[in-house]
């Protein structure tokens, strides 16, 4: 599963869209401005399953209810070791994506590039993990955590300039979309990989808003275990 994964991605982002103009910004080849995207997405799908298997299944099913009542730890330690775990997993799949993808299209970035790609991925496996643990605390019924983990997916691939560029929307759509901070995400890395330029602004914004709500995730947390 972790070739087959990254291996389905490629061939519905890459080959499904390699036949669409890169928008506006950068003078690329789509290769190039697909293969980060790959990479980001693969890290963030594939850390779903442990965040639905770590809080909802087992908050849902009473099978660790108690156990972290009775914890000494405080609940902004606990969200932070399932965020920990979350990063480790997506960090893992992203790096045995980027050497699956090696073999397949040339590798675009240097060691430096390699490097910064790494930190975006972090940065967005962060935000990405702490929505989801948001939803599964939120969310009390199977049918509403997979509902709105479907729209987040959606948003994911269509919104976040990863697949299709943003300057592909209408203006009204583009202004909507760049205030998300998986957008800013996106766009901090992209900036950085196919220009150089390092947006300081996009690049803080969507971690000050990471830990942001990891405190808020904490206080849900604690608010339905005493439910």
């Amino acid at each position: 599963l972790s070739f087959l994964f990254p291996m389905i991605i490629f061939i519905f982002t890459n080959l499904a869209f390699r036949k669409i103009i890169v928008g506006g910004i950068y003078d690329i080849k789509f290769d190039t401005w697909i293969y980060p995207s790959m990479v980001l997405l693969v890290s963030g799908f594939s850390i779903i399953p442990s965040i639905f298997r770590d809080i909802f299944d087992l908050r849902i099913h009473k099978k660790v209810l108690t156990y972290l009542s009775l914890t000494p730890f405080s609940k902004r330690f606990l969200i932070s070791s399932f965020l920990v775990v979350s990063i480790t997993e997506g960090i893992i799949m992203g790096l045995v994506s980027l050497l699956l993808y090696s073999f397949i299209i040339p590798y675009p970035f240097s060691l430096v590039e390699t490097l910064a790609l790494v930190f975006y991925l972090s940065i967005f496996i962060l935000f990405l993990g702490n929505i989801f643990i948001t939803v599964s605390i939120l969310s009390d019924k199977s049918a509403t955590f997979f509902v709105s983990i479907f729209i987040i997916v959606f948003i994911i691939l269509f919104g976040s300039g990863l697949v299709i560029a943003l300057p592909f929307f209408p203006p009204a759509i583009i202004n909507i979309l760049s205030i998300l901070p998986i957008v800013m995400i996106v766009e901090a890395m992209q900036s950085y990989l196919f220009s150089g330029f390092i947006n300081w602004p996009l690049t803080l914004v969507p971690i000050l808003f990471s830990i942001g709500l990891l405190i808020i995730n904490s206080i849900l947390l604690r608010r339905k275990l005493r439910q």
